[in-house]
């Protein structure tokens, strides 16, 4: 029964109203927290820090929890799930976004493991996937091993992230790169297939205060629009 109030929740309009139904089932929402409506299924902990928001689209189904910290997102149409095996593992079944951490739209996201984003930390571009199960040819068995983006770090689109896999802190996932379980604990620009270490990366993004930027650089006339977006 609760599943089937909490499906019919969350494909309410935004409201603090709906916050507070959220709250009555069982979830942990911040008043001012932006809950657009979307298909959630199967969730046992959905939590929500002050600022936080998700938008409209998303399908969330299988886990343990999800928690987005204060002033965090997650954009539109994501396929983020997780096996319900997983729910039994120390780590597994969890999508955890850290302060102003953010994910942006149509990725597919395996939380079978887990995904873990440090604060600030960007999922950006689109399509990309996170893959955190597979096959243990060795054991001939299903396993499951989390999956981190570091504090400050970016991945671009159509990038691949596997269980095990670690973009360290201060660091750039190239689009279409595939980052496996081997990558190192140095910062900087990973990229390839697999990514390997291409070398250091700088610029005010990874300084930032706020989860994103408004303001728009125009190339041709090299110039930078404030709060232009």
């Amino acid at each position: 029964m609760r599943k089937i109030v909490l499906l019919v929740v969350w494909l309410l309009p935004a409201s603090r109203f709906k916050n507070a139904l959220l709250r009555a089932a069982g979830h942990r929402i911040a008043a001012t927290a932006i809950a657009r409506p979307n298909l959630v299924w199967g969730v046992d902990q959905f939590v929500m820090d002050p600022g936080a928001s998700i938008n409209r689209g998303n399908a969330i189904k299988g886990m343990r929890e999800v928690r987005l910290g204060t002033g965090s997102s997650i954009g539109r149409t994501n396929l983020i799930s997780a096996h319900g095996a997983y729910r039994r593992l120390a780590e597994g079944a969890r999508l955890v976004l850290g302060e102003r951490a953010y994910i942006t739209s149509r990725h597919e996201l395996d939380c079978s493991g887990s995904l873990i984003l440090g604060d600030f930390a960007a999922l950006a571009g689109f399509r990309s996937q996170v893959l955190s199960h597979s096959i243990d040819l060795a054991r001939n068995a299903q396993t499951a091993y989390p999956v981190r983006i570091g504090a400050r770090s970016f991945v671009g689109a159509r990038a691949l992230l596997l269980g095990g896999s670690s973009l360290p802190p201060r660091s750039v996932l190239a689009a279409g790169s595939v980052l496996t379980a081997s990558t190192r604990e140095e910062s900087g620009l990973w990229a390839g297939v697999p990514a390997r270490h291409k070398g250091g990366v700088s610029g005010a993004w990874f300084d930032r205060a706020e989860r994103g930027t408004r303001d728009l650089y125009l190339p041709q006339e090299d110039r930078t629009i404030r709060d232009a977006i």
